[in-house]
């Protein structure tokens, strides 16, 4: 069974995490650009990602890591499309 992809945007802050699994007990971030951040579990596997000032980032996917770039974008258009139906 496939695992669902987390996705959580605060609005106030700009901020957009997404978590490709649980998040680990233990583990470590590093910010590969200004505000992509991206997290890792304890074995180097990546588990997330978070974007700071999400609606001021232009061409954050150019930056993702290859092994999460497609679910990446699968579950951005998601989101994106969820939000333009609420809004």
């Amino acid at each position: 069974m496939a695992k669902r992809v987390k996705v959580y945007y605060d609005r106030e802050m700009d901020t957009l995490d997404m978590w490709f699994d649980e998040p680990p007990k233990e583990g470590y971030s590093r910010e590969i650009e200004d505000g992509v951040i991206i997290k890792y579990d304890s074995e180097a596997r990546v588990v997330g990602i978070e974007i700071l000032f999400l609606s001021k980032q232009k061409a954050v996917v150019k930056v993702i890591p290859d092994e999460i770039r497609a679910e990446f974008e699968r579950v951005v258009n998601e989101f994106a499309n969820t939000v333009k139906a609420i809004g």
